[in-house]
């Protein structure tokens, strides 16, 4: 338990450089680190597990430790379900997220992964925990970095690292929770599919952004608009049957409407390039939208299937690069729709 307590403030001290603390946060988190897992040796605990961090927070307040400490004690285990609340105070949100994430890291570091049928040690409850933190309180920073960081703990205690993977593993697993969180939203199926199996890297909060506004737009205008020319453009490039690798040749444009849509999709693809904290993904959704006139124009008045092989090829090039950069925003290939 010493180890895990050192680890935690390395921890922290990573995570600080991600969210800044003022001194007085500094302290308390450091405090309530240190005597977080306190209860964990009392025979009421251990005779009583549920009571966790809720004795912790009794036992801290009896001996005169402020609000802020106490209660992040009793919070950090928190959500402990679907329908449990989310620790409330900076210092408890932060001590939660950084204990979640070593459990999870300790488990998989030694391969003692769950399985379909088994979870004995809660991993699954932990990972849906810290999406529903990361997500409520809209906390933007750089998990895979932190990640990276708590298996570097782990070895730099003498922990043998039996799963090389660990930190890719951990991301996948945490991904895959987030269906159980989406499905709580009540967010649709192929939504849910469509943005889970296209999502790389580790910002789920950007993940939630966009599934959240794809599930709202879905049946709406700007929904069906993207939706609709996604999949002209898709159902093409699928009867093709071509190895087509999205990059067009524009002095092979013989048309207006495909340099148009050619430029259209470039727009785009710029918007997409801005850092995550400052895109705005109802914006870019409206963007891709906004393609219907584009792509109608170049469908109306171009002929794919062109004698000519190479701009044949070319066009269906454009298309693809259509595709894709609609792709960077969710897998659109599994919405419903036309």
């Amino acid at each position: 338990m010493y180890d895990k307590i050192l680890r935690l403030k390395k921890i922290a001290t990573f995570f600080d450089e991600n969210i800044k603390l003022d001194n007085e946060s500094k302290r308390n988190l450091e405090v309530s680190i240190n005597i977080c897992k306190n209860d964990l040796v009392t025979e009421l605990v251990r005779e009583f597990p549920s009571l966790q961090g809720i004795m912790g927070f009794y036992y801290s307040k009896q001996a005169g430790f402020n609000n802020v400490v106490c209660s992040a004690i009793k919070d950090h285990y928190k959500p402990n379900g679907p329908n449990d609340f989310c620790p409330a105070t900076k210092i408890s949100k932060i001590l939660a997220l950084i204990d979640k994430i070593d459990t999870l890291v300790g488990f998989f570091v030694i391969n003692e992964k769950p399985t379909s049928s088994k979870d004995p040690f809660a991993l699954r409850r932990a990972a849906i925990g810290l999406l529903r933190i990361i997500i409520e309180n809209k906390l933007s920073f750089k998990l895979r970095d932190l990640i990276s960081y708590a298996i570097r703990l782990y070895q730099e205690q003498g922990v043998e690292i039996k799963n090389e993977k660990t930190e890719q593993q951990v991301l996948e697993f945490i991904k895959e929770r987030m269906r159980n969180v989406l499905k709580l939203k009540n967010i649709k199926t192929d939504v849910i599919e469509a943005s889970i199996s296209s999502h790389a890297g580790d910002n789920f909060l950007a993940l939630y952004a966009k599934t959240l506004l794809m599930n709202k737009y879905k049946n709406k205008g700007i929904g069906l608009n993207a939706i609709n020319s996604y999949k002209r453009a898709s159902n093409i490039l699928d009867k093709a049957g071509k190895r087509i690798t999205g990059r067009p040749d524009a002095v092979l444009f013989r048309k207006d409407e495909e340099k148009i849509l050619h430029e259209k999709i470039n727009e785009i693809r710029k918007a997409f390039t801005v850092k995550d904290d400052n895109k705005d993904y109802e914006s870019l959704l409206i963007k891709l939208s906004d393609t219907k006139e584009s792509t109608d124009n170049f469908f109306d008045n171009v002929v794919v299937n062109d004698e000519n092989q190479d701009i044949k090829n070319n066009r269906l090039e454009l298309l693809k690069m259509f595709c894709n950069t609609f792709d960077n925003f969710i897998d659109f290939s599994k919405l419903e729709g036309q």
